[in-house]
């Protein structure tokens, strides 16, 4: 009998926890029946996950070598704990990691693949190293804990991480909800950055204003894949009117599919937005994010 393919954790567990209460999340999703986007329960244990979306060897190597060194780092940040430099690098492999394990990232790599004839699939190519240069790119960032005014939320998405640009530039930046109320940043870095350098600054808090939650929440529903969850005491007018409206509306560009420099940033940006406009059937429009993040260090709270 043929081996039962992976149930494949593209979200992993431990990082999902925080949005749900005690059996249930609540999701926005869409429904492949009706082509709309519904609202309804899910288990705990039951969203972030897709039968074989990977083999059993990234699977496990998912497991063993990422997530269960990452979890205790996870803790750490969510109690406002400084990272060491080793950390700091296991934390970034973990980021980027997220951004590659999604089934639209997956299916944005396998349209490039066909359209290309490029193919490039190592075993733990969804897990990453400590040892990848790209992991400066975000290691050497600054780094911010945004916190949510007392009335807002945070969201999670099936695309978990918001990037906003090509990692080698400096001006993009990655978000990465930690809890309904907090939210971990790899801040935007002058020109004269250099990713190379080890960045000795510290961890910045920031207490976001009432409502700032509201415009990241419409960025990482619109840049979802297929579905988004949040703590059922958040449901309600508002997360009906915007999530049923804006999911999925801009799927999360795949920008590791290019390695770029400054000078070509823009034939690389229309490049992956003619992949994924192929793959989706959908002529997406030019990418373009408002600024979501505050200057690091002003108005810190840490």
């Amino acid at each position: 009998m043929a081996k039962k393919k992976p149930l494949s954790h593209y979200v992993p567990k431990f990082s999902n926890k925080y949005w749900a209460d005690d059996s249930n999340f609540m999701s926005y999703f869409w429904c492949e029946y009706s082509t709309s986007v519904k609202k309804g329960t899910k288990g705990k244990k039951q969203w972030g996950r897709k039968r074989g979306l990977y083999t059993w060897a990234v699977e496990h190597a998912l497991d063993k070598e990422l997530e269960t060194k990452v979890a205790p780092l996870y803790e750490k940040l969510i109690t406002y704990n400084e990272l060491s430099k080793d950390d700091r690098f296991l934390w970034a492999q973990f980021i980027l990691s997220q951004l590659v394990r999604t089934p639209s990232y997956m299916e944005y790599e396998k349209k490039a693949v066909e359209l290309t004839g490029v193919e490039s699939q190592p075993m733990c190519d969804r897990v990453g190293c400590q040892e990848c240069l790209d992991l400066n790119y975000v290691a050497n960032r600054n780094w911010l804990l945004l916190e949510t005014h007392a009335e807002d939320y945070l969201v999670r998405t099936d695309n978990p991480v918001l990037q906003t640009g090509f990692i080698e530039l400096p001006g993009s930046y990655l978000i990465y909800p930690l809890t309904p109320h907090l939210c971990f940043v790899a801040t935007p870095m002058s020109d004269s950055w250099n990713p190379f350098e080890h960045n000795n600054n510290p961890i910045m808090g920031y207490q976001m204003p009432k409502g700032w939650a509201h415009m990241v929440n419409f960025y990482l529903a619109k840049s979802a894949y297929r579905s988004l969850v949040l703590s059922p005491e958040h449901a309600g007018v508002v997360s009906d009117t915007m999530f049923t409206d804006i999911l999925g509306s801009y799927t999360q560009p795949p920008f590791s599919l290019h390695v770029v420099e400054n000078e070509l940033a823009t034939s690389a940006l229309e490049s992956i937005r003619l992949i994924m406009s192929i793959a989706d059937d959908f002529d997406y429009p030019a990418w373009e994010i408002e600024r979501l993040t505050p200057d690091y260090p002003d108005n810190t709270i840490a």
